[in-house]
């Protein structure tokens, strides 16, 4: 059911919601801060980023001869031995690498693809020797697991789905959900992995009528799915019940835009989205990610903060990841850019190597590693110190 038009605002209104904005400015760092001290994980304090110079640690390279298209890290066990390995993903083969020492690695596995080439690769939290990438051409047409077998040979894949996806996301508690078919038949599913990386469990979520376009979980709101839609909304969903919460019509500046984070506090939502590509010479500033926030009883959704590239430095989003309070984005410039979202503003550049610009850049899920990848199938490894 369509919600109603909303009202225009009175000059009442509109001075008690700029009160609401600056106190909202305010407080954000000091919420985010908190937020990202209770929900750290105690065994990777040693390892967290408290600095903002980029040391390279390690380099990877794939001998498949394609183009590189992906990277990721995932925990692999053996023996009861748990180490942290990175996937990286050509067109046609996806490649487990385990660490040999600090800056060498290995790789292991191997899984080949004849038919349809790899677009992403979706890492799943809480899994281990298992990932998922999605295949096609620009569209998603399957969604397959990758098992690490037991003898260290055999390429063993599970097809998930397959149809006209529209978007993926790993989960929380072993999950992938996933948006597929038309408006008319939409399928919003979550798929729940066994141990021995089978299917355990498939429910759906109550369809929002509109394209799903991302997904995002929200920290701070347990069982709860954020999701984007092509028509400028965000929905919400209670992951239990696959009940869907609320639909808010965010302001049609932020068209086009992805959501990289999401997170809960003072019964606020605050988002993370990139910033979408806006004309020539329209601003002085030139925003990459921006964060704004919903009060998801009311629809009411406010921009708070805009995240800009350096005085002097060119370039719009490309590809990019948000992992707790850091940002990280390739720009059409080449360069990568990171942002600590709690201090505002860009801490570190990278700008190409050998002369290769980057093409996408990940977060280590394991570890608090910066993972950047170029065309010719290089993986770089950085660490911020």
């Amino acid at each position: 059911m369509e919600e109603p038009p909303a009202k225009p605002l009175s000059c009442e209104e509109k001075e008690k919601l700029k009160e609401k904005l600056a106190l909202l400015k305010k407080e954000y760092s000091k919420t985010l801060a908190r937020l990202q001290t209770e929900m750290a994980d105690p065994s990777a304090c040693d390892d967290s980023l408290n600095s903002h110079d980029l040391q390279l640690v390690s380099k990877l390279k794939s001998a498949s001869g394609s183009c590189s298209v992906d990277v990721s890290a995932m925990w692999w066990e053996r023996a009861g031995v748990k180490e942290s390995c990175i996937i990286t993903a050509c067109e046609y083969v996806v490649a487990l690498w385990k660490p040999l020492d600090a800056k060498r690695w290995k790789k292991n596995y191997t899984w080949h693809f004849k038919e349809i080439p790899v677009l992403q690769i979706v890492p799943v939290p809480d899994v281990c020797n298992l990932v998922c990438v999605a295949l096609g051409n620009l569209e998603i047409r399957e969604l397959r697991a990758l098992l690490c077998p037991c003898d260290d040979k055999s390429d063993k894949q599970v097809l998930l789905k397959s149809g006209n996806i529209e978007a993926v996301a790993g989960l929380t508690k072993r999950r992938l959900v996933s948006s597929s078919g038309t408006l008319d038949d939409q399928q919003v599913e979550v798929m729940t992995f066994a141990e021995d990386g089978g299917i355990n469990e498939k429910h759906f979520l109550m369809p929002p009528e509109e394209a799903v376009t991302t997904f995002a979980e929200v920290q701070g709101m347990e069982e709860t799915l954020l999701g984007t839609t092509g028509m400028s909304s965000i929905v919400i969903w209670n992951l239990k019940t696959g009940q869907l919460l609320k639909k808010v019509h965010i302001d049609e500046s932020y068209h086009g835009s992805v959501c990289h984070k999401a997170y809960s506090d003072m019964g606020l939502l605050f988002l993370v989205l990139n910033h979408p590509c806006a004309k020539d010479g329209q601003s002085l500033e030139k925003p990459v990610f921006q964060l704004i926030a919903i009060n998801p009883k009311t629809s009411l959704n406010v921009g708070v903060m805009l995240y800009c590239l350096p005085h002097g430095q060119a370039g719009r989003f490309l590809e990019g990841d948000v992992k707790d309070h850091f940002a990280a984005a390739v720009l059409t410039s080449g360069t990568i850019a990171i942002w600590d979202l709690l201090l505002g503003h860009c801490t570190a550049l990278l700008p190409p190597v050998s002369d290769q610009n980057w093409s996408f850049v990940k977060w280590s899920s394991t570890d608090s590693h910066l993972l950047a990848g170029q065309k010719d199938g290089n993986i770089f490894v950085y660490r911020c110190t």
